[in-house]
């Protein structure tokens, strides 16, 4: 096994973004440069064993059923065969040549002899059974064979080495997505149920990134403020990391209770917020649009904290509601903000969206928001909970969350309040 094969599987293992795709890309390096065959198993507690790679120099192994499909569980596996011999060997390596095969091949554990069946079966002169290790943790099997030839120590050296290095991988890899787990989890959490509001539709969605620990702070609320005015909101909080879901509930939080408390128009809200961030939490930041919907006079009126501009769909033409530039939040204390208005329809539709839906590497975002205007066209007709899923199945990268919010007035919404007499 050459340094620079060794070197490319290397790469590979730090480039993969979950356990079974390292473990994928490991073999692919391997097989058929400097092995003949390739096994691939991982573990989990309590004593489960899932078998991800399979590999021989023609492609997949076709092994046999009582070896179990790819992807199979099995219990108790290390209690049993090869895999019990290869907890208490030295360094975790079990070295195996044709002659420790064939005496193998007649124990008396029927495991075991399934296991070097199926090695012989595969022409093998020599195999390696190596351990996935980190800390002293039995993570996964790396099982490897030639055949017609053996491993020199030089060879088997490497691959333990490899095998070394694949193990830190396995449990970086874990680590990040117990951490990006339980960080969804919180995030999801947070997300609150919509309110029931007479005459109009409301549908969301949150859709967390697939990049790693990319956890953003991207959230959506909806909250009444009066018998006549409920307020919706969707916003991101600065920081792509564990923390960043904790930094959106605070957010939020403030948000609300700013908002409850004195039932100010948007711009006034989202000022005295940037007031209450910087006597309480000067470290937060974000970006968010605050609206406020008026039912009686069907007036939508929103601010916007540096986020990007609503979509109105109405009559089935799209169009971005797009204002001169607010600071997001956290930057600056009486910095002037804006209100801007909007006369609703029955039937329109107004549709808020934080920037995972849009934003994409090597696109300009004016590009992006075109894309999504003419998305939202081209899907006039959807009810707000079609509209919602279209959206973030057609347009989202994967590279951020997105956090979706669709409102849709119905014909039914309270008639507008009558002028008084004169």
């Amino acid at each position: 096994m050459s340094e620079q094969l060794l070197a490319r599987a290397v790469r590979a293992l730090c480039t993969a973004v979950d356990g079974e795709g390292a473990m994928a890309e490991l073999a692919q390096v391997l097989v058929p440069d400097a092995v003949d065959w390739c096994l691939v198993d991982l573990l989990e507690p309590p004593d489960l064993v899932t078998r991800v790679v399979a590999l021989g120099a023609a492609g997949p192994l076709d092994l046999p059923l009582d070896q179990g499909e790819v992807h199979a569980r099995r219990s108790s596996a290390q209690t049993v065969g090869v895999l019990s011999r290869l907890v208490d060997a030295p360094g975790r390596r079990l070295r195996l040549t044709a002659a420790d095969l064939a005496a193998a091949a007649g124990s008396a554990d029927l495991r075991t002899r399934r296991q070097v069946e199926l090695a012989q079966s595969l022409g093998t002169t020599e195999a390696l059974v190596l351990g996935l290790v980190r800390g002293g943790d039995l993570l996964g099997v790396l099982t490897v064979g030639r055949c017609g030839r053996g491993f020199d120590d030089a060879d088997a050296e490497r691959l333990s080495d490899l095998a070394s290095a694949a193990g830190l991988a396995l449990s970086g890899v874990r680590l990040r997505e117990l951490q990006r787990s339980v960080s969804t989890a919180l995030q999801r959490s947070l997300l609150p149920p919509l309110p029931v509001v007479p005459g109009l539709a409301l549908a969301a969605r949150f859709v967390p990134t697939l990049q790693g620990l990319a956890v953003g702070g991207d959230w959506y609320d909806a909250f009444p403020l009066s018998d006549r005015m409920t307020a919706f909101v969707v916003g991101d909080a600065t920081g792509h990391d564990a923390q960043a879901a904790a930094r959106m509930a605070e957010l939020r939080n403030l948000l609300r209770g700013t908002a409850v408390d004195a039932q100010q128009p948007p711009a006034e809200t989202l000022s005295r917020l940037d007031r209450v961030i910087d006597h309480l939490t000067p470290e937060l930041s974000g970006t968010c649009v605050y609206v406020q919907l008026d039912r009686v006079e069907r007036r939508l009126r929103w601010s916007s904290a540096g986020h990007l501009p609503p979509v109105l769909l109405r009559d089935g033409v799209a169009d971005l509601l797009e204002t001169p530039p607010d600071l997001m939040l956290g930057v600056r204390v009486g910095t002037d903000r804006a209100d801007h208005e909007r006369d609703l329809l029955p039937g329109d539709v107004v549709v808020l969206y934080t920037d995972g839906l849009v934003e994409q590497r090597r696109t300009a975002l004016d590009v992006r928001l075109e894309a999504l205007r003419q998305a939202v066209q081209a899907l006039s007709g959807l009810d707000a909970e079609q509209l919602a899923d279209a959206l973030v199945q057609r347009l989202p990268s994967g590279d951020d969350d997105v956090a979706v919010l669709v409102l849709h007035v119905e014909p039914d919404l309270l008639p507008r309040r009558p002028p008084c007499p004169t």
